[in-house]
């Protein structure tokens, strides 16, 4: 393909990962209707239509998940020989995308970001604060940090380190107050910590939360505001001057802590730079929080 074809499929990538023309752009740094325009362009020249719109959301033709498919491993190829190239000088240079939920992305990670990108100044990091497990196999992200074992994209590369404890917080303001609980919406009644909250208000026979909320970082601002009581992870908890600990016992449930990669970029060197200071982070953070780490921590 001629210079500008392989430029087009730029903007076929961004549309598969985002679901949206709008999504493509801002991850392009480009206006919605060049990204249209360009993904209009490659489908004349393949004479293939490559998305279809559902639900509002952009999804792959046939014909356009095997052009995805054939363009993701040139891709991973082109950054391969880049790591390479760049590892004759020890380099890490390029872009890494992150993703977890959130409260970890803003309570943990941002927090952190100096010290590795202070002395790495080619190294750039996009962080995706999404509830949802996004897709490293679709390369909707580089490297994920879950909030448990990974039960899909068995390609993906895993390891625990370490565990996240949770106790029940509420607004220092109003200690000794009695609290309504907080807890997640429907949605995501799935959630332990939705269950273990849904399970002591039917223990204690006390009323069903009035407010609800689809993401931790959101219960943690309401818990803030003073409005109730929730269940929160003691390594943000802790931290936060607002906030007390309402029982001091065990913790009430613990999540294990997972970090995920493409197996085909993991040696990369820009990704052994961001995934080593991610396991530093989260392990830093978690002795911070409990005073002894031994026996706490992942591998």
């Amino acid at each position: 393909m001629r210079d500008q074809n392989w430029d087009d499929l730029r903007f076929v990538l961004g549309a598969a990962r985002t679901g949206s023309y709008a999504g493509a752009a801002r991850r392009l740094g480009v206006n919605e209707s060049t990204v249209t325009r360009r993904i209009a362009q490659a489908e004349r020249r393949l004479r293939a239509r490559l998305f279809e719109r559902n639900l509002g959301r952009l999804t792959p033709t046939e014909a356009g998940a095997e052009l995805i498919r054939r363009v993701e491993r040139i891709e991973l190829e082109v950054q391969g020989a880049e790591g390479i190239l760049s590892g004759a000088d020890e380099r890490a240079a390029g872009s890494v995308r992150v993703t977890s939920v959130p409260l970890l992305v803003n309570r943990v990670l941002v927090p952190a970001l100096p010290p590795v990108l202070a002395p790495h100044p080619h190294l750039g990091i996009e962080l995706i604060a999404d509830p949802r497990d996004l897709s490293l196999t679709k390369r909707e992200a580089d490297i994920a940090l879950r909030l448990a074992r990974p039960q899909r994209e068995v390609r993906a590369v895993a390891r625990r380190i370490g565990t996240l404890d949770y106790a029940v917080y509420g607004p220092l303001e109003r200690r000794g107050e009695p609290l309504p609980w907080i807890s997640y919406a429907d949605t995501m009644s799935d959630l332990p910590q939705s269950r273990w909250i849904a399970e002591r208000i039917a223990r204690d026979e006390v009323a069903a939360p009035q407010l609800l909320a689809n993401d931790a970082e959101t219960i943690l601002q309401c818990v803030k505001a003073g409005a109730g009581k929730s269940l929160l992870p003691v390594a943000i908890g802790e931290r936060e001057p607002a906030l007390v600990r309402l029982e001091n016992c065990p913790p009430a449930l613990s999540r294990e802590l997972w970090l995920m990669v493409h197996p085909e970029m993991r040696d990369l060197i820009r990704i052994r730079v961001v995934m080593a200071w991610l396991t530093a982070t989260v392990k830093q953070v978690l002795e911070l929080s409990r005073g002894s780490p031994e026996g706490s921590l992942g591998p």
